[in-house]
């Protein structure tokens, strides 16, 4: 073990800010001067997944701008000792002409005030730091009379919610979602690989292709030549977390799509003819069940169909959103009047209206017993809210469509079957884009 680290001093010239998911150093209008764009800085790291490897995140210094080009060197390790990696903070300083103060060259500037502190974000993708496991882990300053502590991190370990129907429709309504994911695990001294998977649906091709299901995965990983050992708890337990979305720092997974854009386009073209038909209630809600995509505006973490609420009501679906809400849809039928002559709201609408108000005031008088009906945690809703759906948006007039629409109606909100439709359409595009 190295030498034993003491604490920071109050005047350490170099503070360490955190890790963060993303750090960009973007243009400032027309000008060649840069700033930086950060999202989610913190020194608390939360992973369904052990060993966790950095590469897709960046860390952060501050510094006086009196040590610009000053050189140092840091290491992070584990509070036992074990040393994670090492890194070297060095800034040229430079002055520009004066006439050259908006620099003309392509090369961002990182421009120093005379006084005071600056920031550096460095993506830590060539560094190859990996976490073996959770823990307290502590960033250290090498200097010449020993390390410094100038930093700490904490890594802990969060458990995915099993893989229930609620949960994989919830997955299958995010766009970003993957249909599987792979991992290949393997020592650095040697050529042993270890390859695991998960998916929404085990595939036997995946599995004689060599990949493991990740539940059967042995306690841990032992290579051959004997000097790499990893705990697959972590993988065992977690790995169909990733199913959901992409996390950030997570390039050493393979991700496999659930949706291109072809598959959303026949979901869209499929549904269209569908509202086209003049379908049951019940016929809409079984299509909707089999492609919660149509629901992607209302982030999930369950979506839940046909949920009692107790044994008065029945909505059509539940959802859970990560935002700690519960929302109640009403399916009513594509041919429901929406609006009187003068434009005001037509009594079926009005009616659609009143059922969900009647949810809710139930939900109100007996909260918790409908969450423990539906088998939803008492603590992951915090409010709830209804949503109707009824109607098509042809046949009226679009300006007092559209202030039907506006109309801020308290808790419950209203959504034609057209607006699905638009909202899919919506989704494609932002697919092409990419």
């Amino acid at each position: 073990m190295a030498d034993k680290p003491t604490t920071s001093p109050e005047d350490l010239p170099v503070v360490f800010l955190g890790l963060c998911e993303r750090a960009a150093h973007v243009r400032e209008g027309n000008t060649n001067l840069f700033k930086w764009n950060v999202l989610g800085l913190k020194t608390v790291f939360v992973s369904y997944i052990y060993p966790l490897k950095l590469d897709g995140l960046a860390i952060g210094f501050a510094f006086p701008t009196t040590i610009a080009a000053e050189e140092a060197k840091f290491r992070i390790s584990s509070a036992e000792g074990n040393e994670v990696g090492t890194i070297n903070l060095m800034a040229q300083a430079v002055t520009p002409e004066e006439d050259d103060f908006i620099a003309q060259k392509d090369q961002p500037l990182l421009l120093l005030p005379e006084y005071g502190w600056t920031t550096a974000f460095l993506p830590l993708g060539a560094t190859q730091w990996v976490v073996n496991e959770p823990g307290v882990y502590y960033l250290e300053q090498l200097k010449a009379g020993g390390p410094v502590r100038v930093g700490t991190l904490k890594f802990a370990a969060a458990d995915a919610a099993p893989l229930s129907a609620e949960r994989i429709a919830a997955i299958k309504s995010e766009p970003n979602a993957a249909k599987a994911v792979r991992l290949e695990l393997g020592c650095r001294h040697c050529s042993a690989k270890f390859r695991v998977y998960a998916a929404l649906d085990r595939s036997s091709r995946a599995e004689g292709e060599g990949w493991l299901w990740y539940q059967d995965a042995p306690e841990k990983f032992q290579c051959d030549c004997g000097k790499t050992t990893m705990d697959l708890q972590y993988i065992r337990r977690n790995l169909h977390g990733m199913l959901g979305h992409q996390p950030p720092g997570a390039s050493e997974f393979q991700f496999m799509p659930l949706y291109e854009k072809s598959s959303l386009q026949s979901i869209r073209t499929t549904f269209a003819q569908l509202i086209g038909r003049e379908p049951r209630e019940e016929t809409l809600q079984q299509f909707i069940n089999k492609n919660p995509i149509l629901l992607h505006q209302f982030p999930a973490d369950k979506i839940i169909p046909k949920p009692p609420i107790l044994t008065t009501y029945v909505a059509d679906f539940g959802i859970v959103t990560p935002q700690k809400e519960l929302i109640l849809i009403e399916l009513e039928k594509t041919t429901t009047r929406l609006m009187k002559k003068d434009g005001d709201m037509a009594a079926p609408l009005s009616h659609a209206f009143d059922q969900v108000r009647n949810w809710l005031h139930e939900v109100d008088e007996h909260r918790l017993a409908v969450l423990d009906s539906l088998n939803i945690d008492r603590e992951a809703v915090s409010s709830v809210r209804g949503i109707v759906i009824a109607g098509r948006d042809l046949g009226y007039d679009a300006r007092n469509l559209r202030r039907l629409k506006g109309v801020d109606y308290g808790r419950v909100a209203f959504l034609t079957y057209d607006d699905l439709v638009f909202a899919l359409d919506g989704l494609i595009r932002r697919i092409e884009g990419i």
